[in-house]
């Protein structure tokens, strides 16, 4: 007898599960422990039954980074079209990768810690994959040109916001050993002293506003 066909909301709902399931999992186990197999004993599916929502183990590692990512992306550009001040916009973009990577630490440890063995190899030619840096970019060449950032090559300033934020993140993550307390606020200086280091004096209220 035939399967009964699924609507795409129920394919989609099936498939966002298992993309959850994959965090947990390889956040448990590693890239090397996760699949297929072990993902169907997660949430109690064949092996088989899996492969009508992601024909390899590769494409549900490939859904799970590109889904991360857009997350990610919508978060961004929600905040990137309600802020005009391109300094303030700069802040609040910081803050908001800082608050994606501590909701889900697991998320964070796979998408930007343990991504050094070319997993997600085939996604280099997303433009989904560097849409959060360019954003940013884009926001910190803004208050270059407005005389808000000192008169810096746009990539280097961008990187120094986000070097600061995702340091504090991992350390905090990766160094137990040391009591980091309520992390958010820390990040939140981070990125502020940051961008106080790269600000024109004349533009720093614009930043407490």
């Amino acid at each position: 007898m035939a399967r009964p066909s699924l609507t795409e909301e129920q394919v989609n709902e099936v498939r966002q599960r298992l993309l959850l399931e994959t965090g947990r999992l390889i956040a448990r186990e590693g890239y090397a422990g996760f699949s297929m197999r072990r993902l169907g004993a997660a949430v109690e599916m064949t092996a088989g039954a899996l492969y009508r929502y992601f024909p390899t183990r590769q494409h549900v590692l490939l859904a799970y980074f590109a889904a991360a990512l857009t997350s990610l992306s919508q978060r961004l550009d929600a905040i990137d079209a309600a802020e005009p001040d391109p300094l303030r916009a700069v802040h609040r973009l910081a803050l908001a990768y800082a608050d994606f990577c501590l909701e889900d630490r697991d998320r964070f440890r796979l998408l930007f810690l343990e991504n050094d063995q070319g997993q997600f190899q085939e996604l280099s030619s997303d433009p989904i994959l560097l849409h959060p840096y360019q954003l940013l970019r884009t926001r910190v060449q803004q208050a270059i040109i407005a005389g808000l950032l000192r008169p810096l090559p746009a990539d280097m300033a961008t990187q120094l916001v986000w070097a600061a934020v995702h340091g504090v993140i991992s350390l905090s993550i990766n160094v137990p050993e040391i009591d980091f307390g309520e992390v958010r606020p820390l990040a939140d200086a981070a990125a502020t002293m940051a961008i106080r280091g790269l600000a024109n004096p004349s533009a720093l209220p614009s930043l407490e506003r």
